[in-house]
């Protein structure tokens, strides 16, 4: 088994803050990965520790993990910082570099990762990447995803439901990871509510409906970009400071 057979090129992705005058200060990458070309042995090849954790784990997951670790090394490298383990904390995020914010994700087949330098004007990032539920799987999971306000609300889109609902789950995600680092705890999907989706400049925005702490409050909005492709939809949000949101 060989890497270029297990992952494929790196696609760097140039992404809008939520200010839209300006782009993303990171980095972002985007890459497909096979799955079926994966091996144990490819952990050994590129420097990653595989963990008697991962050891026991199915291929599946494995081959994620893997896949993830691979594309965050790339874009860790963009920032000057080489050949860096990320390792996973007690709560199973990823664990970056000091004075850097960075969010990973991974469906099936692809993996998704952006990282910044922390500061006072660009604080946490989000993103995520996940496969278009089918109509029947829709059906069934929206009523843990979004509330009757925003169902009615996703319904009277030019978009099929069950696109409009995967790419709901997936900005709540990414607001998820931007957000979790700062308050330390977890919250619901039912915390968040979509309020505006713009398909013509793919954007899309976020309202607190509950209060996670002082910074934030119900009310507060946050405004992300998504992209949407045949068979998945990515999302990304980058946390700006309240004094230039």
């Amino acid at each position: 088994m060989t890497i270029s057979a297990f992952i494929g090129n790196i696609e760097w992705m140039t992404l809008p803050l939520p200010n839209g005058e300006a782009v993303y200060p990171g980095f972002c990458a985007y890459c497909r990965f096979n799955p079926e070309a994966y091996h144990d042995t490819l952990y050994h090849r590129i420097n990653v520790p595989l963990s008697a954790e991962l050891a026991r784990s199915v291929l599946k997951r494995s081959a994620e993990f893997l896949a993830g670790r691979y594309l965050a090394r790339h874009v860790l490298e963009k920032l000057g910082i080489n050949q860096f383990t990320l390792l996973s904390g007690e709560d199973r995020s990823p664990v970056w570099p000091e004075n850097l914010c960075g969010s990973l994700s991974h469906n099936k087949d692809s993996v998704l990762c952006a990282i910044h330098r922390h500061s006072d004007m660009y604080r946490g990032v989000g993103v995520d990447v996940e496969t278009l539920m089918s109509d029947d799987r829709a059906a069934s999971l929206w009523p843990g995803i979004i509330d009757e306000e925003e169902l009615q609300w996703l319904q009277r889109l030019d978009m099929p439901f069950c696109q409009a609902l995967t790419l709901s789950f997936s900005a709540k995600e990414s607001l998820f990871k931007a957000i979790y680092p700062m308050v330390q705890h977890y919250f619901d999907f039912l915390d968040a509510q979509i309020t505006v989706l713009n398909q013509a400049q793919q954007v899309f925005e976020l309202q607190l409906q509950t209060t996670l702490n002082l910074e934030f409050p119900a009310g507060r909005r946050f405004r992300g970009a998504y992209r949407m492709m045949a068979d998945k939809v990515t999302t990304f949000l980058c946390l700006e400071s309240p004094d230039i949101v």
